[in-house]
C-alpha cells in the first residue's frame, strides 16, 4: 500500500483547518446576530415591565430589612438627605433623558396615567419623609365640599401636560365618608378623564382626605392611597386650598374657572405658610 506523500498530508491538514475556521466564524456570526436581536427585544418598552418590577420588589425588600433593628443606626444626615430628594420630580427629569424612539411610543396622556397610578407606589417605597406636621382645617363640612369644582392652580405631576383651560373637578357623595372624584382636563392632546375614589381619614373630621386612582381590588395596599389635608375652605365654601403632606401636591380650587387676583394671592399666601414651593404653581383661568 503506497503511503501518501507529504505534498497530500500538508494539504489535507490546511485544508482541514481552513474548514474549521469557516464554521468558527459561522457560529461567530450566528451568535452575534442572536444576542443583537435579543438585545433589540429586551430594550422595547413592554420588555421593561419585568425588571422594572424586579427593582420595585428588590426596593420594597430593602425598605423591609431596613425596619429590622440594627447594630449601627445610619447616619442621621445622610438619612435626612435621602429623605429629603424630591423622587417624583427626578423622575419627572429623568424621561427627557430616555431615547426619542421610546419617548414615541409612549403618548403624554399615557406616561400621565402611569405617574398618576404608580405615585402612590413611588410616595410608600422611596419617599419615606420625616413626619413633618400640616396645619389643616379644624372642621370640614363633607355635605358642603361635594359639588363641581374648577382648578384654578396647581403645583403639577411629572410629565402631566398643561390644560388649555382650569379642569374641573366633580366631587360626588357615594356615603357618609366616601366620595367619587371625577376630574377632566383638556389639553393639546386631546380630552382626558379620570376617576378616584376618596375617604375621609377617621378623627380628622373631614379635614384630611385620601384619594386612590387604582382599581377597587387593590385598595387594601397601603400604597394604593394618597393622603391629602384640606388647608383652607372659606365660610361660603366657594374656594379651597387642598395639599399634600409632602408638599409636592397642591390644588387651588374655586367654584367657577376664574378667581379673583387677590383672592388667589391669599390661597399661595397660605400654601406658601405651610412650606410649599409655591414658585412652581401654575395658574388657569385668568382672573
Amino acid at each position: 500500500m503506497t503511503a501518501p506523500s507529504p505534498e497530500r498530508d500538508i494539504e489535507a491538514r490546511i485544508l482541514h483547518v481552513e474548514q474549521r475556521l469557516v464554521a468558527r466564524e459561522a457560529r461567530l456570526r450566528a451568535g452575534a446576530q442572536d444576542l443583537a436581536g435579543r438585545l433589540r427585544q429586551s430594550l422595547q418598552p413592554r420588555r421593561l415591565l419585568l425588571p422594572a418590577g424586579s427593582i420595585v420588589l428588590g426596593v420594597a425588600a430593602l425598605l423591609a430589612l431596613r425596619r429590622r433593628p440594627a447594630a449601627t443606626p445610619p447616619s442621621p444626615i445622610l438619612a435626612g438627605a435621602l429623605l429629603d430628594i424630591p423622587w417624583l420630580r427626578v423622575l419627572g427629569l429623568a424621561w427627557p433623558l430616555l431615547p426619542s424612539r421610546w419617548r414615541q411610543r409612549v403618548s403624554p396622556a399615557t406616561a400621565s396615567s402611569v405617574v398618576t397610578l404608580g405615585l402612590p407606589l413611588v410616595e410608600g417605597l422611596l419617599s419615606r419623609r420625616r413626619a413633618r406636621s400640616l396645619p389643616t382645617m379644624a372642621e370640614v363640612d363633607l355635605s358642603r365640599l361635594a359639588g363641581r369644582w374648577f382648578l384654578v392652580g396647581e403645583l403639577p405631576l411629572p410629565l402631566q401636560a398643561e390644560p388649555l383651560q382650569p379642569p374641573e373637578l366633580g366631587l360626588l357623595a357615594r356615603g357618609e365618608a366616601e366620595f367619587e372624584l371625577l376630574q377632566r382636563r383638556i389639553d393639546a392632546h386631546g380630552t382626558h378623564g379620570s376617576e378616584a375614589r376618596v375617604q375621609v381619614v377617621p378623627g380628622s373630621h373631614g379635614a384630611r382626605l385620601r384619594f386612590s386612582h387604582w382599581p377597587e381590588t387593590l385598595h387594601f395596599l397601603p400604597w394604593a392611597w394618597i393622603e391629602r389635608a384640606v388647608l383652607h375652605v372659606d365660610d361660603a365654601y366657594e374656594e379651597a386650598l387642598i395639599g399634600s403632606a409632602d408638599r409636592e401636591s397642591l390644588w387651588l380650587l374655586s367654584r367657577r374657572p376664574t378667581l379673583a387676583e387677590e383672592r388667589r394671592q391669599a390661597l399661595v399666601q397660605i400654601a406658601r405658610e405651610r412650606g410649599f414651593g409655591v414658585d412652581g404653581l401654575r395658574f388657569f383661568g385668568a382672573p
